[in-house]
């Protein structure tokens, strides 16, 4: 929060307050909390009990705390600040600073803590659903009319540390879930990810922490040879890295009508969806090992069998000429894939069939181990080698035919951990688009808001397509999208198990 205040302060902006204001809150509680809770006198082991709790508390807590900066900047009137905000008109009006009062102004929608607890999750969670109607730039090259620097610097840092985050939490703590997630790499993919990174999850994650910084420094620097601007090019590659999909811009990457950015973009979107101890391995050894990761080969094949049907179908439709059809299918349907949720195009427009291909990634998402949300390539690719083992036992009944991924033979413990978690992943996916249709949306609103919310993804269709918001929800279900985005960021075990009576009891 204090390095979103810098940026405010650089800019010379009305959002200083509001963030050093959050920033020293958000200090305050912290140190707090560590003099209150005394000094151990001997190394403590945390057990996986109190591992679940810390993660699943912890990522609540920094989602509303997340908040404050978007609830101040509404609430709390600017001081260190005397200028006009802006000299272009909203409505034939002057745009003010949000007069929480009188419901106008920009950043009005953080009048509410609902809606900006929902903004600062669906950072953390990297999913890119936003409640802002208005507030985002139309523009890439002035903000008139829109939100202050600091404030969506803020919105892109909260991807940045939500997407490492997620990854050192699949590392250091999805094994102890037994959900079919990391440990199925550890234990039965040969090849680089059985290879131990470091000895220690703090070293891990150091490892990780360098992998992730360096990516996106790379991208930055090549979006800024395209001609964006340093602001915009550090937040696009927050989003991008993190597959969270924040973009400054009302209408996101399309707003850019650069080809040379949608490119760039989609190739670190690509690699921010593959597994992170892949790229380790590869800079570490200075040879490309990813295509000996059968999940890898996976997810290449399910990205190039969506981008090009829907490129086939752009083409056909008329709607683009070669190179935009390819360009427009190759972007998005990795942004849909990758669960980042960028978009280049309003493809709530475009055919069924195109439409149809992309909802089916909804439920694919990035690989394990990479800061994708969704089910993961792993356990869909695991599924359907099941599907493939269950049809030859049927031709060879007294066969003894094991299931198998890249030569190894799964153990049935993983078989069944990995369908338990996506019976109950599809349950709770379900269980909530009747809860929606109950409410009154339509089936396609219903379907794709729970899907883009419980995978991460963002953008859906209908009412909440990539034109569209996430504003015009109740109160009660903005809350109900805000548990689906942290329970998909956690894998659903990890929140639901904190849920259960036999968790407290000792």
């Amino acid at each position: 929060m204090f390095v979103a205040a810098v940026v405010s302060l650089g800019y010379q902006e009305e959002d200083l307050f509001s963030l050093m204001l959050a920033g020293g809150v958000t200090l305050f509680i912290g140190l707090a909390m560590f003099f209150l809770s005394g000094r151990p006198t001997e190394r403590m082991e945390v057990s996986h009990r109190s591992a679940f709790a810390i993660v699943t508390f912890g990522w609540f807590a920094a989602c509303i705390v997340g908040a404050l900066p978007y609830f101040f900047y509404a609430q709390v009137p600017s001081i260190w600040f005397n200028g006009a905000i802006h000299d272009v008109e909203e409505g034939g009006l002057n745009v003010q600073k949000a007069d929480c009062r009188l419901d106008k102004g920009i950043g009005r929608e953080f009048c509410s803590f609902t809606n900006a607890v929902f903004e600062s999750t669906s950072g953390f969670t990297t999913t890119g659903a936003t409640i802002l109607e208005a507030g985002l730039w139309q523009r890439p090259d002035s903000r008139a009319g829109g939100l202050p620097h600091g404030i969506l610097f803020w919105r892109a840092v909260t991807h940045f540390l939500g997407g490492m985050g997620i990854i050192v939490f699949g590392v250091a703590l999805l094994p102890l879930l037994g959900v079919g997630g990391m440990q199925l790499f550890k234990a039965e993919v040969p090849g680089p990810v059985k290879d131990k990174m470091a000895p220690r999850v703090a070293e891990t994650a150091r490892l990780l922490w360098k992998v992730y910084a360096g990516l996106t420094f790379v991208q930055f620097v090549l979006l800024l040879l395209t001609g964006q601007g340093p602001y915009l090019a550090i937040c696009h590659a927050f989003a991008t890295m993190a597959t969270g999909g924040f973009s400054p811009l009302a209408s996101s990457i399309e707003t850019l009508q650069s080809p040379a950015s949608e490119w760039i973009i989609a190739v670190f979107m690509l690699l921010a969806g593959a597994n992170f101890s892949l790229h380790f391995n590869s800079i570490r050894r200075k040879r490309f090992v990813h295509l000996k990761d059968a999940e890898f080969r996976f997810y290449l094949i399910v990205f190039a069998v969506v981008a090009i049907g829907v490129a086939l179908i752009l083409f056909f439709d008329k709607r683009e000429g070669v190179h935009g059809a390819l360009r427009a299918g190759v972007f998005q349907s990795l942004s849909i894939l990758t669960t980042t949720g960028f978009s280049s195009a309003n493809f709530d427009l475009w055919s069924v069939g195109a439409k149809m291909l992309l909802l089916v990634t909804f439920f694919v998402g990035g690989c394990a181990g990479s800061t994708g949300g969704g089910i993961k390539c792993v356990r869909v690719f695991l599924m359907t080698r099941l599907a493939i083992t269950e049809l030859k036992q049927l031709v060879h009944p007294h066969g003894v035919i094991q299931t198998k991924l890249a030569k190894g033979v799964v153990p049935v413990s993983v078989v069944i951990s990995v369908a338990g978690f996506i019976a109950l992943y599809l349950g709770v996916f379900l269980l909530s688009v009747v809860v929606f249709a109950l409410f009154g949306y339509d089936l396609i609103t219903s379907t794709t808001v729970v899907g883009a919310t419980l995978g991460n993804i963002g953008p859906g269709l209908g009412d909440v397509g990539p034109a569209a918001n996430y504003n015009f929800f109740s109160a009660g279900l903005k809350w109900h999208q805000i548990f689906l985005m942290v329970i998909g960021r956690l894998e659903i075990y990890s929140v639901l198990i904190v849920l259960t009576p036999e968790f407290w009891r000792k």
